[in-house]
């Protein structure tokens, strides 16, 4: 007789992973750059709890200005059928649009919801880290994005104190991981220990994100020190 065995733990918890989540979401990719997606075992809850805010991401990645044409269209084809089935979606992504000339061209500049941005980038993050190491990752992460930048600084062209921490970013030896699709997702890595390291995630060619790991021993630490 053969051996069950129990399905792995989900990426994120010590649930059973009964599903699988794709790293990052399905969602994210169009048609025609689908093939061979990173998957992850998952719990429900880890799977589709945050699947309002993998959408209103999506949409709002696929229409900055840094997206390449494959983003362009699944904008086109997904992100606005997505606004026709939710009014209200719409309203709530633009409502603080306001128009700018970017380039020469008339463009809209408006405010991200950093939290719901937040933990859709953060599961990435911890999707990412069990594909990689086949374990999760027992700390939390430090998110920043050099293509957000502020409302002052698109409208009135003033620093918005963190074109250094740009820079930095730019200048640190990732070593690139592949991956499946990369007109849709580039994945680096530099790390300075095993449970310290920083991501570089590109998405559409054009839209980075730098999630920063607190490994746990730093985030109780924290958590001590502060009044």
């Amino acid at each position: 007789m053969n051996e069950v065995k129990p399905p792995a733990k989900c990426y994120r918890c010590d649930a059973p992973g009964i599903t699988r989540e794709h790293a990052p979401p399905d969602s994210f990719f169009p048609k025609g750059h689908r093939d061979g997606l990173w998957t992850v075992p998952s719990c429900d809850l880890h799977n589709s709890g945050n699947s309002k805010d993998v959408e209103y991401v999506r949409n709002v990645i696929t229409s900055h200005v840094s997206a390449n044409d494959a983003g362009m269209v699944h904008f086109q084809n997904k992100s606005i059928r997505s606004f026709e089935q939710s009014p209200k979606l719409f309203e709530r992504t633009f409502a603080s649009a306001k128009p700018i000339i970017l380039n020469g061209e008339e463009t809209a500049v408006y405010t991200f919801d950093l939290p719901r941005y937040k933990n859709v980038m953060e599961a990435i993050a911890y999707a990412v880290y069990f594909r990689m190491f086949g374990k999760t990752f027992r700390g939390s992460w430090l998110t920043f994005s050099p293509s957000i930048v502020s409302e002052t600084s698109l409208l009135e062209g003033k620093p918005d104190g963190w074109d250094e921490y740009r820079r930095m970013l730019l200048k640190i030896p990732y070593r690139q991981v592949p991956t499946p699709q990369p007109k849709i997702f580039k994945l680096g890595i530099y790390q300075w220990n095993e449970d310290q390291f920083i991501y570089a995630f590109v998405f559409y060619e054009g839209f980075v994100v730098n999630p920063l790991s607190q490994p746990a021993s730093v985030a109780a630490a924290q958590q001590i020190v502060r009044p």
